[in-house]
């Protein structure tokens, strides 16, 4: 019963995404200060369309920019930011990301960095633009992970968000989302509907700390 619920929940994700992505995109050719109020009613509509309920514990700071961390268990962590960011943003993506029709569309919108993490200059050059556009005033979304856990427990954090932080004096933002695991981990295909918590901490200051001392700080917050 659970397979054939799934089945459902994924036909009706899909007919949402197809009919209303495409209005966003042509909207925003003409309304681009549309964009990322359209983008929050996409990610809202996505978890609506798959019975997943989002509560959301903590405030959404009104200032910064901010570098945004959010551990990554499920593909879905995609669709999670756009529905509690406040102000403008984009995000460093997984490169293969943007080979998805519309959502690779939607993705260079929103000015997405793609990342390739197994070649590492095109990692560092990844981080250089990201660097750019916080200095524009976007708040960066990044899975500090790098890649989606298998197990439920938190992976090890990359260093590269941090580099980013110090680099530029940014505060981080952490961001913890629990639940998705349980409704949709990359090891199962199937959709099991429920709640998922997102936690917006208190902002991190990257001020005189060392690209260590920022990640040990921060890390330990996801794992209390």
């Amino acid at each position: 019963m659970n397979y054939l619920n799934s089945i459902y929940l994924y036909i009706r994700a899909s007919i949402f995404f197809i009919l209303f992505a495409p209005m966003m995109l042509f909207s925003t050719i003409f309304f681009s200060s549309l964009l990322y109020r359209f983008a929050g009613f996409i990610s809202k509509g996505i978890f609506w369309s798959f019975n997943i309920k989002i509560k959301i514990i903590g405030t959404f700071p009104a200032d910064g920019p901010y570098i945004l961390m959010h551990n990554h268990t499920s593909f879905l962590d995609l669709f999670l930011l756009p529905a509690i960011i406040q102000g403008k943003y984009t995000g460093i993506i997984a490169k293969k990301n943007f080979n998805i029709p519309v959502i690779g569309t939607l993705l260079k919108k929103l000015h997405a960095i793609p990342i390739q993490r197994s070649n590492l200059d095109s990692a560092k050059q990844s981080i250089t633009l990201a660097e750019n556009l916080l200095r524009k005033g976007f708040h960066i979304a990044i899975f500090p992970e790098g890649t989606r856990t298998t197990t439920g427990q938190l992976n090890p954090f990359k260093k590269g968000g941090f580099h980013m932080a110090v680099n530029t004096k940014t505060a981080i933002l952490p961001i913890i989302v629990q639940g998705l695991y349980t409704i949709k981990p990359k090891i199962r295909w199937s959709i099991k509907p429920g709640t998922v918590k997102v936690i917006i901490k208190k902002p991190v200051t990257a001020l005189n700390k060392t690209v260590e001392e920022l990640l040990a700080e921060v890390e330990s917050m996801y794992v209390k």
